[in-house]
């Protein structure tokens, strides 16, 4: 899955626009072509003009994330949630950070409410459990599994894997 972003927002006319405004708008042009170190230095230069603007913030994050950068990316979309906690596209992509960095269990803290948005599926879920698996957090990977296939009930493959790691559980071991 990809981060959520609104890089390829419609161009606006730069004429009427502030320099701080034009900054942000190049940022976004640049980040659109994929030249993301440039994109980022705009972004930084709004941001010490705007530092409250969560949709900016979000950006940043996104900018960051495409660079590979997931937790100066997270520290970001953190920001962002803060400003502006009930934004879907700033939680899926905070979520798709915490992934990519390899933190599972930050991801799984926003799944409530990436549920009650409408936001939450099976593959996120599957993601997150075969990230636990690989961490050795069997009985977390066992909820993920189970949440997905209570999100998505067709996907026959996760009863027999879900029994498998409960048969790999210590506790179940005797």
């Amino acid at each position: 899955m990809t981060i959520k972003t609104k890089l390829k927002r419609k161009r606006k006319n730069t004429k009427n626009l502030s320099t701080a405004s034009k900054d942000y708008q190049k940022a976004l042009d640049l980040a659109e072509a994929g030249k993301h170190n440039e994109a980022l230095k705009y972004i930084q230069k709004y941001l010490r003009s705007s530092p409250n603007n969560a949709e900016a913030m979000n950006d940043a994050g996104a900018i960051l994330h495409c660079m590979n950068r997931s937790d100066e990316a997270a520290k970001h979309l953190v920001k962002a949630r803060i400003l502006q906690p009930d934004s879907a596209e700033i939680i899926w992509n905070l979520s798709e950070t915490y992934l990519a960095a390899g933190n599972a269990e930050q991801a799984m803290e926003l799944f409530d409410d990436m549920e009650q948005m409408g936001i939450l599926n099976a593959e996120v879920l599957n993601r997150t459990a075969e990230m636990l698996i690989d961490a050795g957090k069997l009985s977390d990977a066992v909820k993920m599994l189970n949440r997905s296939l209570k999100l998505s009930p067709d996907q026959k493959i996760l009863k027999p894997m879900i029994e498998i790691i409960h048969g790999k559980m210590p506790e179940n071991k005797i």
